[in-house]
């Protein structure tokens, strides 16, 4: 058996060797080097030509994120791991735009890590379970919004539905968004004309149906 060669790329030496003992003893699994900085990791890159980089976002100089960019143009045949401390959704969107092959947390265990690199041989994308939430989250997000602006819905608007979804009365509606019930059937008859509902039940139908409450 071939063994996936690999680099790790983290600014801090513990990092470094934590990630060694961890993966040590997987027969299908080398660490070929380790680099502290993005300048190191493209030399150690070129010279051992390893199958996946381990690369932390966070280090001095040039960071993560942008030697993964340099990593895609100079040496597109190696995948890239990222594996850092940060869960930020933002951080996760850009690696896998820049062309990472998976999104790691730190705190992942070692049979997930050591899986994660063997399914990254077989081309498959990698995430963190715990991120997994997170990103299905944003889609829906995305989804909601796409689908306000198809129905040229405000979030105020959204929040109405939501509030006669509970079955609140127009002047409870009144009293929880301090406005006259005058402007709330002003907003009701609004909110019916761009679902295309007739009335309140119909509303709501239509809005739960899209996702939108």
């Amino acid at each position: 058996m071939v063994p996936i060669r690999v680099l790790i790329v983290d600014d801090h030496v513990v990092v470094r060797r934590g990630l060694r003992s961890m993966m040590a003893g997987a027969q299908d699994v080398e660490i070929v080097g380790e680099a502290a900085n993005a300048g190191e990791a493209l030399e150690r890159a070129t010279e051992l030509q390893p199958d996946i980089v381990l690369l932390d976002i966070r280090m001095p100089g040039m960071d993560g994120l942008r030697l993964l960019r340099c990593l895609g143009e100079k040496l597109p045949h190696i995948k890239v791991i990222i594996l850092t401390n940060y869960d930020e959704e933002q951080f996760l969107l850009e690696a896998f735009r820049a062309g990472a092959y998976g999104y790691l947390l730190k705190n992942v265990g070692r049979e997930l890590l050591l899986d994660a690199l063997r399914k990254t041989m077989e081309g498959k994308r990698q995430l963190s379970p715990d991120l997994v939430d997170n990103l299905l989250r944003q889609f829906a997000d995305l989804g909601q919004q796409q689908t306000m602006d198809r129905f040229g819905l405000s979030d105020t608007e959204i929040e109405l539905l939501s509030i006669v979804a509970q079955g609140a009365t127009n002047r409870e509606i009144a009293e929880r968004l301090y406005w006259s019930e005058t402007t709330v059937k002003r907003k009701l008859s609004d909110v019916f004309a761009k679902l295309g509902a007739s009335d309140r039940a119909q509303a709501v139908a239509v809005a739960m149906r899209h996702g939108l409450i």
